[in-house]
């Protein structure tokens, strides 16, 4: 942990937090380990705010560096400025860059494509099974997935990304000490996340709760160390269409998925389809939006190699059916169109949904 970097987090935490503060300060002085140790008056000057120049001068005295560097340690949190070589690339070039990240795990590969996946925190059964349908071949092949640990779409992304065996980073809207965390309930999934190799991102001090401004200036990070931004299920003016207009100033692809004109979660993605955003029915659209190649000839020889009876049943498939169902409508035993079923499973072109009723791995 280099000095600069203790410095900054040291100035973070003498008052409330304020996201351009310490751009601000190093634009005057050049150093945070300048700005500690400036009068109070010219760190007033500096902010032109005569009350909170003095105000940081006298809280510092209460702020020891190195005791705070245990602290961090102790967390495992890892302190990266914009100007280290660590820092996104993607966020570091968007208006108004955190100065200063605290990172608890891996930070995210930078060799490739990432996506963020943002919905609605009140995810219907359509919005889990379009989430788990399209983030589970992303994983797999290695693109990192980021969202905001928040409850709905944001946790099942991270879950199904864990579940793919990929990458997951997690932007935060609180710091990251797990008394603070949130939601709350997520806390075994942030452990998780760290665990399997992934990240919690926040610029908020470890200590910091969350508040409803917050989240906001969190979702301007989620969209920029992001490639493109994947909106499943979002209600009329929800924080959602917060991070989807971030990675439209920011120049990110728009992606949304197309839901039930009866649904409320419906409105965000229909509203960013009819201004731009690329509707989304499958993950081959995904990997389109950013310029990957699939592998579905793969997947196209295998399909080519399945017997009729497995053809019909995939051809069935449209939304999810029960085992009784398929054999209703292709008139054949309960039996049979289970071994056909489990042939299916064993090939990865169907998986259960519930018990005896299944559905295709891809849309």
């Amino acid at each position: 942990m280099h000095e600069e970097a203790l410095f900054a987090h040291a100035l973070n935490c003498t008052t409330d937090f304020n996201p351009l503060r310490l751009t601000q300060l190093q634009a005057y002085f050049g150093s945070y380990k300048e700005v500690w140790n400036a009068p109070s008056h010219e760190i007033a000057a500096a902010l032109q705010n005569e009350e909170l120049g003095y105000a940081i001068a006298k809280n510092r005295a209460s702020v020891n560096p190195e005791k705070i560097r245990n602290h961090l340690e102790k967390l495992r949190v890892t302190l990266i400025m914009k100007e280290d070589a660590a820092y996104p690339d993607l966020l570091r070039f968007i208006p108004s860059p955190p100065a200063l990240l605290y990172v608890e795990g891996t930070l995210l590969p930078t060799q490739q494509p990432s996506v963020a996946v943002v919905g609605t925190r009140m995810a219907t059964s359509y919005g889990r099974e379009v989430c788990e349908a399209l983030v589970s071949p992303l994983a797999k092949v290695g693109i990192p997935i980021i969202s905001g640990l928040a409850a709905g779409i944001d946790t099942h992304a991270h879950r199904t990304t864990l579940a793919a065996r990929g990458y997951t980073a997690a932007v935060l809207g609180s710091g990251i000490e797990r008394s603070v965390l949130y939601p709350a309930n997520n806390k075994r999934l942030a452990d998780e996340i760290v665990a399997n190799g992934g990240a919690l991102i926040s610029e908020y001090p470890p200590d910091m709760r969350a508040a409803n401004w917050t989240f906001p200036l969190r979702n301007r990070i989620i969209a920029g160390v992001s490639s493109a931004v994947l909106v499943i299920e979002a209600r009329e003016k929800s924080g959602t269409l917060i991070t989807a207009r971030h990675a439209l100033e920011f120049g990110r692809e728009v992606l949304a998925v197309p839901g039930s004109i009866f649904s409320a979660t419906s409105k965000t993605p229909h509203d960013l389809i009819r201004d731009g955003a690329t509707p989304i029915t499958s993950a081959d659209d995904i990997f389109e939006a950013l310029g990957i190649a699939t592998e579905n000839e793969q997947g196209s020889k295998q399909k080519q190699s399945l017997s009729p009876d497995e053809h019909q049943i995939l051809d069935l498939l449209t939304e999810p059916r029960s085992t009784n169902d398929l054999a209703r409508l292709l008139v054949k035993p309960v039996g049979e169109v289970q071994r056909t079923l489990a042939l299916l499973e064993i090939h990865g072109m169907v998986s259960v949904v519930v018990n005896n009723t299944y559905r295709r791995t891809h849309i």
